[in-house]
């Protein structure tokens, strides 16, 4: 049976038992105060009918049927007077009255219940005597009253019973399917999840009741299992490209490594070019454990995302100035013919604190500048911006070159994306750097992205996370050896320098 159907039903036995209850005990009441009343009214009448019966033989006067009708108040009373072996009724009613024989025997002044001749009905009688005690007498009045009071009553409770039960029951399978109603839409959204519809809700409504507080807690509930299944769809999504891309990408050096081997097994490589064929085995061998390693970094960071966090291995006070004057004199000593600058983001070079992994923000910037001189002219110059304000350190990496399509921006920073076909992997690239810069600013809480270079063209590489907070800034100018302003190399360009 369902909750609702056993909830209606215990309403419906509760206002049964209670109606019921409350009838009888009514019912009860009134009889006995009914009772209780006609039997004063029967003991007035028969202590008045007393007092009469004694003045007259005290008088010595004659007592008569017209006496006794005018001693009762009406027709329902029975007056019977036995004097002198002879026996006096008045006020009969019907053909069925009360039996009033072997009476003497009853005490006096007590009302007593007897039945009527035939035995069909009820009397209350009250007896004495009068005089000496050889007079005696007894008044009666029937109980048909009090009974069709009561029988009527009875009626009205049943009646009354079984209406309240019957709109108590209605109201109650309404008021029980209303209250249920919530715990319905419950059911329909474990359904509904349950065929796949991890977005659906329970629909919250205003109250503060239990229901409420049931169905609150279920969507948290909800949330959190849908948010654990999108991390692990992710996760499964990124294996998934993972072992793809990378199966891509390393086809073609295995396919070289594998190409030149076989030729040397087969005889086809001269000893003249046995060292030309090492020397390409040697490179895609190294191109391939660098893409490798890479994979693996991306894999790290992947795994802490789905830890529901991505923390840096290490949070120290890292100066972004001191780390892209290095990556600036690297990228020199790699392409002297290029003109690099490191200039600041608000004019002089200054010291730029964030809170982070050393390591990993260094090889943010190594990955930038070095994307900016692969994917760019040669000779083509090369800005590297440093800069904070009070909230937030900016780091941007600005080229000449042919700059990125707009199209191709949102996804430059997924694994293995080349924005066009120029950016294939013979020039060394394994696809990687941008997707690793993307993932080691997420897990500093940054941001990166890429806009035209103003004026053009060129592509302007923009980082920015969070300075470190001014609780640490005097122990982190404690901890770098950096404390004071930026010096430049002697041998790095700086802001005013051209070379």
């Amino acid at each position: 049976m369902p909750l609702r159907a056993r909830l209606t039903a215990l309403l419906v036995a509760f206002l049964t038992i209670a109606t019921i209850g409350v009838g009888l005990t009514a019912t009860l009441q009134l009889r006995s105060f009914l009772m209780q009343r006609q039997d004063s009214e029967l003991q007035a009448e028969a202590n008045l009918i007393g007092a009469t019966l004694t003045t007259a033989l005290d008088n010595q006067r004659e007592i008569s049927t017209d006496t006794l009708k005018s001693l009762v108040p009406s027709s329902t009373y029975v007056v019977s007077v036995t004097h002198d072996a002879a026996t006096l009724q008045t006020n009969l009613v019907g053909t069925n009255p009360p039996d009033l024989k072997d009476l003497s025997a009853r005490k006096h002044g007590t009302p007593i219940t007897v039945k009527s001749v035939d035995g069909t009905e009820r009397w209350r009688v009250v007896t004495g005597s009068a005089g000496d005690g050889s007079t005696k007498y007894a008044i009666a009045v029937p109980m048909s009253r009090v009974n069709d009071i009561i029988e009527r009553l009875i009626i009205v409770v049943a009646v009354g019973t079984f209406g309240v039960v019957l709109v108590g029951g209605i109201l109650g399978w309404f008021a029980v399917r209303r209250a249920m109603a919530p715990l319905r839409r419950i059911e329909d959204t474990a359904r509904a999840i349950a065929d796949g519809d991890l977005a659906r809700r329970v629909p919250e409504i205003g109250t503060r009741d239990e229901v409420a507080s049931l169905s609150h807690s279920l969507n948290v509930m909800l949330s959190r299992i849908e948010q654990s299944f999108a991390v692990q769809q992710r996760s499964e999504d990124r294996m998934r490209r993972f072992v793809a891309d990378a199966s891509h990408e390393l086809r073609t050096p295995l396919a070289t490594v594998r190409g030149y081997a076989e030729l040397y097994r087969q005889g086809a490589i001269g000893p003249d070019d046995v060292h030309s064929a090492m020397s390409r085995i040697e490179g895609e061998a190294t191109r391939m454990a660098a893409m490798v390693d890479d994979l693996l970094l991306l894999t790290r960071f992947d795994n802490r995302e789905s830890r529901h966090g991505q923390p840096a291995p290490r949070r120290d006070a890292v100066d972004l100035t001191v780390l892209a004057a290095d990556a600036v004199q690297d990228a020199l000593a790699v392409a002297p013919d290029r003109t690099i600058r490191l200039i600041g983001e608000h004019g002089p070079l200054d010291a730029t604190l964030v809170t982070g992994d050393e390591s990993s923000l260094r090889q943010v910037l190594n990955n930038l500048v070095n994307n900016a001189l692969r994917y760019t002219p040669p000779g083509s110059p090369l800005e590297v911006q440093v800069g904070s304000d009070d909230t937030v350190a900016v780091i941007r990496v600005i080229d000449h070159g042919a700059g990125v399509p707009e199209e191709s921006r949102e996804r430059i920073f997924e694994r293995f994306y080349r924005a066009d076909s120029s950016r294939n992997s013979a020039d060394g690239g394994s696809g990687l750097g941008l997707a690793i810069v993307a993932a080691i600013v997420a897990a500093h809480d940054g941001t990166v992205g890429v806009t035209s270079t103003t004026p053009g063209p060129g592509a302007t590489f923009t980082v920015t996370m969070p300075v470190r907070s001014a609780s640490n800034q005097q122990s982190a100018q404690d901890e770098n050896p950096y404390d004071e302003d930026v010096t430049v190399p002697s041998d790095l360009p700086a802001q005013d320098s051209h070379s």
